[in-house]
C-alpha cells in the first residue's frame, strides 16, 4: 500500500517503535488480504470484431491498413488481437497475442507487413482461456490448407471439438473460432475429393461453397466470419447471426474489398457498401464479389412477391452509398475522450433530428425551391441518381465534372445570382463545409469535391446535395407515416403496443412511454426482450404492434424477438429505430425502419444514440397526438378531448425545437458543479439515481456510472427506494477505497494508543507483536488469545472492550436525486431527501433551480457528523418532459468526469487491470453479437 496512504501516528522514535508499528500493520493487512489492488479482468463473450481485407495487387501497405483496422475495432472490446498476411503466392504471416490491438500492431510488427491479402480479428473471449493459443486467426491444413476467423458464439463448440478430433483433425485450443475453421477445412476436403480437377480454381470455389453449406448445418450458434482459400486467393465472408459489413473501393490507385464486423471500421476506406444480409456470404477478391445463400432463404418485400433461394444460390445486390460520416470516428483535438467528444456532439446530433422534423435545413430549402421553379430538379435527379449508384470514388467524380459542362448547369450557374445572391456569393465556401449544414448525414457532393472549389462546381454540389436532402426528408416523412398508420390500427382495433429493447435503448423506451402517455394519451409497454418472451409472448393477437430500439440494428436478443413473432403468423405491425439502416433490424425484420440519425458512436457508453432516441420518440408521440387531434374518433376520453388541442401541441413543437439550444445550455452552465460532485462521489463503491417520476433517466444514468466508472449504481423511480432498497443506507458492508482508507488511519491511531500503553505498563516488544497478531486475528474472527501473559491479556482485553474497529469503515451513502419543476413532483423529492439523508445519506439534487429543493437539500440533519450535498442547476424550462433532456446530459457528464478521475487515480496508484475507462471499459462492447 502506497505510504501516502497511511498515517501513522508514531510520537516517539526509535527502531522498537518502529519494528512494533510495522508488524502491526503487517497483521492488519494480511486480515485485509481480500482488498487486493490487482483487478484481474473477467472474460465475458459479448465482442469481437473480424476482417478481411484483397487487395488488387501486393502492396508494402496493407500492414499499415490492417493496423487501422483493428485499431477501429477495438471500441467493441478486446482482449487479444490477431492478423494473417497473404502474398501473392500461398505464403503466410501469422502474428497474433494477448492485448489491446492499439498496443499489438506495434509489438507485433503488424504495422510493417507488406502482402496481398489480410484477415485479421479482434477477440473478446467466450469459448477459450485468453491466451495465445486461442487467439484468432487461424491458420489449419489437417486435410487442405485454410486459415479464418469469426466473431460470435459457436455454442457446440465442445461437442465440434470431440467430431473434429475423431475425424483426424489437430485441433490445438478451445476457441469456437478454431472449431468454425476446422469444420469448413473437412467439408471443403470432403468436396474437394469429389471434384474431377483438385487444381481447378473453378473447382476449388465450387468446393469452398459447399463447405460453408454443409459446416452451417453442422454448427449451433450465430456467427459472422472471414475464411480464405490461400491457392485461389479468394475470401469468403459468412453472415450467420451477427453483423458483418462488405465495401469496395481503391487505395494506391488500386481495387480493394473489405469485409469487417464494424461498419466504421468499412467507412475507414469507403463508403460504397454492398447490402448483406443474415444467412448470406460473400465470395470476393479486390476485382469481384459474388453473394451466395448459406441456407434457404425468404425475404418479404412490401408490396411485391418474396424473395427466396436455396442454399447456394447466386444473389445479386447493388453497391449503396453510405452518407455517415467518416470523420466521426476520429477524436478531435479539443477532445480527450470519445465519450467527451460524443457528449458534447448531441446539440448537433439532436438538431440533424430536429431539422429533419422541420422539413429540411433553411438553405437546402432555398436551393430546392429555386430547382423547382425552374425545372432544375428534373434535370439534376436522374444524373445525381447515376452518380450516387457508381461504385467507386473517381467514377463518382469523373460523372459529376461531366456533368459541371453541361449545358443545364450552365443555364444553373446564370440563373442563380438573378434570384439568391447569399447562395451564389462564394464568401459563403466555408459554410459548404460545415457537419450539419444539410440535415442528412454528410453533405455527399461536397464531400466529393474534397479542396478541389470553384464557383460552378461548388453551386453545383450544393444543388444536388440539397436535392440529397429533400429525399432524405421524404424518406423520413414516408416512415413517420407508416408508423402512424400502424399506431392507427392500433388503437382503433384496441390492441397492444410495446417497445422491445436492451440497455441504454431499454431506457429511451422507457423515457417514450412516458413522452406518449403525457403528450398522445397512448399507452406504450416498454419491455426487455427476455420479459417478453416470459411476460407477453404468448399473448400477442392480430394488430398488436412491435417496435423494436437499438442503435446497431444488430442487437441479438432483440432480433430473436422479431424472428419469433414471425414465426406465429400473426398480423402484427413491426417497427424499428435504428442507427444503421443496412442493419438485420432494418432491412430485414421490420415493416418499418426509422432512423436516429446519430452518427457513429465510438465510445462504447452510448450518448448521442439515447439523446436521439428520446427526441425521435418525443416527435413520434407528438405526431401521435397530432393524429389523433385531426382524427376525432381516436380520442377515446373525454380527458383526450380537453388535453390533445392545438396550443398544447404549438408549445410542445416548440419545446422539442428548441432541445438542441437546452443542451448546448445544460453543458455551458454545470460544468464546474459537476466536476465538484463528481470529486465527492467518484471513489464511492455504491450510489443510487432517484427520479422521480423519469426512472428511465435514473436508469440511463446509473448505467452510464456503472459501465464507465465500475462503481455499483443503480436507477430508480424514487419512491420505490423506501421499499427495501433503503437498507443501505447506515451501517453497511459495501466498502471502498475511502472506507479502507478510514479504516488503515483509525489502526494506525490505535497501534499508537496500544504502544504507548504498552511503554508505560514495561510489556515487552516480544509480547506488544503478539498482542498485534491476537488483536489482527480477533477483528475477523473474535477469537480471544491464550498465549499472552497477564498484563499483555488486560491490555489486550482493555483495548478491545473500548475499541469499535469497524466504526471508521461506515460513511455516508451518496443518493443522486432527480426530478422535473413540477410541484408535485418536487414535494415528492423532497420528502424523500428527508427521509433518507437522517438515516445516513448524502444528497446530491439535479433539478431546476427551486428554493424549497436548495434549503431541504443543504440542511445537515445533525450538525455533530459530516454531511456532503450538491445541486446541479438545469436550464429553467418549467417542464418535466425536458428535465430528461437536460438531466440525462448532466448524468453524462458526471459519468464522464468520475471516470476520467477514478482511471487517474488508479493509474497513479499502479493498479492494474482495472478497465475503468470512459471509451473501452471492461466487459461491455457496442454491438452485442451474440447470446
Amino acid at each position: 500500500m502506497p505510504q501516502s496512504c497511511i498515517r501513522t501516528g508514531i510520537r516517539r522514535a526509535g527502531l522498537v517503535v518502529k519494528a512494533s508499528f510495522h508488524s502491526a500493520l503487517a497483521v492488519i493487512l494480511r486480515g485485509l488480504a481480500r482488498f487486493r489492488w490487482r483487478l484481474p479482468i473477467p472474460v465475458l463473450g459479448i465482442g469481437c470484431g473480424v476482417l478481411g481485407l484483397s487487395m488488387q495487387k501486393v502492396t508494402l501497405n496493407l500492414g499499415k491498413y490492417a493496423s487501422v483496422l483493428l485499431k477501429a475495432l477495438e471500441y467493441r472490446g478486446y482482449d487479444s488481437t490477431g492478423a494473417i498476411f497473404q502474398d501473392d503466392q500461398a505464403k503466410i504471416a501469422l502474428f497474433k497475442d494477448v492485448g489491446a490491438p492499439s498496443t499489438l500492431v506495434k509489438t507485433l510488427g503488424i504495422e510493417s507487413q507488406g502482402g496481398l491479402m489480410f484477415c485479421g480479428q479482434v477477440r473478446w473471449a467466450t469459448f477459450g482461456y485468453v491466451n495465445k493459443l486461442n487467439a484468432q486467426p487461424h491458420e489449419v491444413k489437417c486435410k487442405r490448407h485454410i486459415y479464418g476467423a469469426h466473431n460470435g458464439n459457436i455454442t457446440n463448440t465442445r461437442e465440434l471439438k470431440q467430431f473434429l478430433q475423431q475425424e483426424g483433425h489437430a485441433v490445438v485450443s478451445d476457441n469456437d473460432g478454431e472449431m468454425l475453421v476446422h469444420t469448413i477445412e473437412h467439408y471443403f476436403d470432403v468436396e474437394m475429393d469429389k471434384t474431377g480437377n483438385p487444381a481447378s480454381p473453378e473447382g476449388r470455389k465450387t468446393a469452398m461453397r459447399a463447405a460453408i453449406i454443409q459446416a452451417a448445418d453442422k454448427m449451433i450458434g450465430s456467427y459472422a466470419a472471414v475464411v480464405v482459400d490461400p491457392l485461389t486467393h479468394t475470401m469468403y465472408a459468412i453472415k450467420a447471426g451477427s453483423s458483418l459489413y462488405f465495401g469496395i473501393g481503391e487505395l494506391e490507385g488500386q481495387r480493394f474489398a473489405l469485409a469487417s464486423s464494424d461498419l466504421t471500421a468499412v467507412l475507414r476506406y469507403t463508403k460504397t457498401l454492398i447490402p448483406f444480409r443474415e444467412g448470406e456470404f460473400m465470395e470476393y477478391s479486390a476485382t469481384n464479389h459474388q453473394i451466395y445463400a448459406q441456407r434457404s432463404l425468404c425475404f418479404k418485400r412490401p408490396s411485391q412477391s418474396d424473395e427466396v433461394y436455396q442454399a447456394g444460390d447466386p444473389i445479386f445486390a447493388k453497391p449503396v452509398y453510405s452518407k455517415l460520416r467518416a470523420e466521426d470516428v476520429e477524436l478531435l483535438p479539443e477532445y480527450n475522450y470519445f465519450m467527451e467528444q460524443e457528449i458534447h456532439a448531441q446539440p448537433e446530433s439532436t438538431g440533424k433530428l430536429v431539422k429533419l422534423f422541420q422539413g429540411g435545413s433553411n438553405t437546402g430549402k432555398r436551393m430546392q425551391l429555386l430547382l423547382k421553379q425552374h425545372g432544375f430538379d428534373r434535370e439534376f435527379t436522374p444524373q445525381m441518381h447515376s452518380i450516387l449508384q457508381s461504385e467507386d470514388y473517381e467514377q463518382k467524380l469523373a460523372l459529376f465534372d461531366k456533368m459541371v459542362e453541361t449545358d443545364a448547369v450552365t443555364r444553373f450557374y446564370q440563373t442563380l445570382p438573378q434570384f439568391y445572391r447569399e447562395i451564389y456569393d462564394e464568401t459563403v465556401k466555408e459554410d459548404f463545409v460545415k457537419k450539419y449544414f444539410f440535415s442528412s448525414e454528410k453533405n455527399v457532393f461536397i464531400d466529393l469535391l474534397g479542396n478541389t472549389f470553384d464557383k460552378r462546381r461548388l453551386l453545383l454540389a450544393k444543388a444536388l446535395d440539397s436535392l440529397v436532402e429533400a429525399e432524405d426528408v421524404a424518406d423520413f416523412n414516408s416512415g413517420v407515416e407508416r408508423f402512424l398508420e400502424k399506431v392507427r390500427n392500433t388503437i382503433s382495433n384496441n390492441r397492444n403496443a410495446y417497445t422491445i429493447a436492451c440497455g441504454t435503448s431499454f431506457h429511451a423506451t422507457k423515457v417514450a412511454a412516458q413522452f406518449f402517455n403525457e403528450i398522445a394519451r397512448v399507452e406504450i409497454i416498454p419491455i426487455l426482450p427476455g420479459d417478453f418472451r416470459g411476460e407477453y409472448s404468448n399473448s400477442i393477437k392480430d394488430n398488436d404492434l412491435i417496435i423494436g430500439v437499438s442503435q446497431s440494428g444488430e442487437t441479438k436478443d432483440l432480433i430473436d424477438i422479431f424472428n419469433d413473432i414471425d414465426k406465429m403468423k400473426l398480423d402484427v405491425s413491426k417497427v424499428v429505430l435504428v442507427n444503421n439502416m443496412n442493419s438485420t433490424l432494418g432491412q430485414e425484420k421490420s415493416d418499418v425502419a426509422i432512423p436516429i440519425l446519430c452518427g457513429p458512436e465510438i465510445a462504447v457508453p452510448a450518448t448521442k444514440s439515447f439523446m436521439n432516441q428520446i427526441t425521435l420518440f418525443y416527435y413520434l408521440a407528438l405526431k401521435t397526438a397530432e393524429m389523433k387531434h385531426e382524427h376525432p374518433e381516436l380520442m377515446t376520453s373525454e380527458a383526450d378531448r380537453k388535453h390533445i388541442h392545438s396550443e398544447m401541441l404549438k408549445r410542445r413543437f416548440k419545446l422539442l425545437y428548441d432541445v438542441p439550444l437546452l443542451l448546448k445550455e445544460t453543458i455551458e452552465s454545470t460544468g464546474d458543479i459537476i466536476d465538484n460532485v463528481a470529486a465527492k462521489v467518484y471513489m464511492e463503491p455504491s450510489l443510487h439515481i432517484l427520479a422521480t417520476k423519469i426512472s428511465g433517466v435514473a436508469m440511463e444514468g446509473a448505467l452510464k456510472i456503472r459501465e464507465t466508472v465500475l462503481n455499483h449504481a443503480e436507477g430508480r423511480e424514487a419512491s420505490e427506494f423506501k421499499h427495501g432498497p433503503n437498507t443501505i443506507l447506515g451501517k453497511n458492508t459495501v466498502f471502498g477505497f475511502k472506507h479502507v482508507r478510514s479504516f488503515v488511519r483509525s489502526f494506525s491511531d490505535l497501534i499508537d494508543h496500544i504502544d504507548d500503553l504498552a511503554t508505560a505498563r514495561n510489556i515487552p516488544h516480544q509480547e506488544v507483536k503478539e498482542i498485534f497478531k491476537a488483536l489482527g486475528a480477533f477483528m475477523f474472527t473474535r477469537n480471544l488469545p491464550f498465549n499472552l501473559s497477564d498484563e499483555g491479556t488486560h491490555l489486550f482485553n482493555e483495548v478491545v472492550s473500548e475499541h469499535d474497529f469497524f466504526e471508521a469503515l461506515y460513511r455516508n451513502y451518496p443518493l443522486i436525486y432527480v426530478t422535473g419543476p413540477d410541484e408535485r413532483d418536487v414535494n415528492l423529492t423532497i420528502s424523500q431527501i428527508n427521509t433518507h439523508k437522517i438515516r445516513g445519506a448524502n444528497t446530491f439534487v439535479i433539478a431546476e433551480e427551486n428554493d424549497k429543493l436548495l434549503k431541504n437539500a443543504s440542511t445537515n440533519p445533525n450538525e455533530d457528523s459530516y454531511y456532503a450535498w450538491g445541486y446541479i442547476f438545469l436550464p429553467k424550462t418549467g417542464d418535466t418532459l425536458m428535465t430528461c433532456f437536460s438531466a440525462t446530459i448532466v448524468l453524462q457528464l458526471l459519468a464522464l468526469k468520475m471516470s476520467v478521475r477514478k482511471l487517474t487515480k488508479l493509474d497513479r496508484l499502479k493498479a492494474l487491470d482495472h478497465g475503468v475507462h470512459p471509451d473501452v471499459p471492461k466487459n461491455v462492447s457496442k454491438s452485442i453479437t451474440v447470446d
